[in-house]
């Protein structure tokens, strides 16, 4: 039979014995292509965050910061003397939506909470890489029902971005995209400062490694400066402002504790539940029995972030717990894949049963830690954003904004001073928090259900109230 191909016998398996597919059921090889597909993911996203502004929503200070300025790039009038740090990402967005007038904070809102959503599905994602189905959905309710990422997504700040650009770039690395992953890093270190150092590293190793990359990676280092520093200096006069923001911490920033360093690693941990904490624990266990050096890496990744939060805590920086959002939720992402793999060890079927109760238990087991602390995040958040749809009406009680201004300087409380400026149509640095003199319009306001109203009148402790609700006064001397 010389010349004759010969098909080797297949040997059967013995009586009773079930395949090895557990695993590939649990990996999801097979998902639904919806899930793979990103324009998709970001419309259902996009749906999504649509549906939210059906409740009260409003933005909070940074991202009327962020509104006010991108108004004012568009009248070629920007100013940033005074308010929070410059983000570049946010008011590329916020300049465009300029354009729609007073629609512009709403549409801001949207897209922040858009990336929220689509940093679940990231998470989602990449849970599902490295654990499984179950693995995914663990991570994923462990973000979405987070109270410190609900918290500040529904204030319209750009954590939920932050964290849609972390875990893309993530992904997009294991799947041995890397020209992807440096792109979604480059939102990243758009978004945060305290990416730069990985960027640069990242980028770094890319251009060594894949000499196709070197124009990617030098347009995207030479863009990093050009858009932080250039518009704090055309806006200021300043090319550091927002280095120099950051290091007039308030509030109960971690800076003013005797050890910021310690205050900040308690910040974190006070971010991670107890099944967080095995999952994770599960997850290096498995890295390192495996000897997957991808999990060892990511984890370093993780610390290394934490500790320069901490480090530059301890200089002066205000160490807000927002910061470390990002190496939390990836902790989140691997602690999921490590409940996953778990429950890859522990499957005996194959059933779409079994995998379906495994990835309900799996979601259910960190989502239940966070359930009872969300009353108090939603009845703050809502406050907040009735708070801030209330204004508008204000200040056309009051007369309106032309007629409000030409009384005098406004003031109102801190966190507040952004809104203001936006609907009396001034800078930020026009509206002030103390010192009130006449003649002054002072928009009085509890910026909590719990607080003393503020500011305090001062000269005008007579003077007119020319309108007033349930939370907010506004005292002047024009009739």
């Amino acid at each position: 039979m010389t010349g004759s191909a010969v098909t080797p016998p297949r040997v059967a398996a013995p009586s009773g014995a079930t395949p090895p597919a557990v695993p590939a059921a649990l990996s999801g090889a097979r998902l639904h292509p919806l899930l793979r597909v990103l324009p998709l993911g970001v419309l259902g996203c996009l749906a999504l965050a649509a549906l939210t502004l059906l409740a009260p929503s409003a933005p909070t200070y940074d991202p009327w910061s962020w509104i006010i300025w991108g108004r004012e790039i568009l009248h070629l009038d920007l100013n940033t003397v005074d308010g929070p740090s410059w983000k570049p990402l946010p008011v590329m967005f916020t300049t465009v939506f300029s354009i729609f007038g007073g629609a512009a904070p709403t549409l801001w809102v949207l897209v922040a909470r858009a990336g929220a959503f689509l940093g679940v599905l990231m998470a989602f994602r990449l849970g599902r890489r490295l654990g499984g189905v179950p693995g995914g959905a663990a991570a994923a309710a462990g973000l979405l029902l987070a109270p410190w990422y609900i918290r500040n997504n529904a204030l319209g700040n750009s954590e939920g971005l932050q964290v849609a650009f972390a875990l893309a770039a993530l992904d997009r690395h294991l799947e041995d995209r890397r020209r992807a992953a440096f792109g979604m890093a480059l939102g990243l270190a758009l978004l945060r400062p305290e990416a730069w150092p990985f960027v640069g590293l990242y980028g770094a190793w890319l251009a060594w490694t894949r000499r196709d990359a070197i124009w990617l990676v030098a347009a995207g280092f030479v863009s990093l400066p050009i858009l932080w520093l250039l518009p704090e200096q055309l806006g200021s006069g300043d090319w550091l402002r927002a280095s120099h923001r950051a290091q007039q911490p308030v509030g109960n920033s971690a800076a003013f504790s005797d050890n910021p360093v310690v205050e900040v690693l308690k910040e974190g941990a006070v971010m991670i539940t107890p099944p967080v904490w095995a999952g994770l624990a599960l997850m290096l266990a498995f890295g390192v029995y495996k000897r997957d050096r991808r999990i060892g890496l990511i984890a370093l990744a993780v610390a290394a972030w934490v500790l320069l939060v901490a480090l530059m805590t301890a200089n002066g920086y205000s160490g807000n717990q927002r910061y470390l959002i990002v190496p939390i939720a990836i902790v989140i992402v691997l602690a999921g894949a490590g409940v996953g793999k778990a429950a890859e060890l522990l499957v005996t079927s194959r059933s779409a049963l079994a995998l379906g109760a495994l990835t309900a238990a799996a979601a259910a087991l960190f989502a239940l830690p966070s359930i009872h602390k969300l009353k108090p995040v939603l009845h703050g958040t809502s406050y907040q954003a009735h708070l801030v749809d209330e204004l508008g009406g204000v200040v056309r009680d009051a007369g309106g904004a032309a007629r409000l201004r030409a009384c005098g300087p406004a003031y109102t409380g801190a966190y507040l001073v952004p809104a203001v400026a936006w609907q009396l149509r001034v800078h930020t640095h026009d509206v002030g928090i103390s010192g009130v003199h006449a003649p002054a319009v002072v928009f009085r306001v509890r910026t909590t259900s719990r607080t003393h109203p503020v500011p305090p009148l001062g000269p005008l402790t007579s003077a007119h109230t020319a309108t007033a609700t349930s939370k907010w006064r506004v005292v002047t001397a024009c009739r």
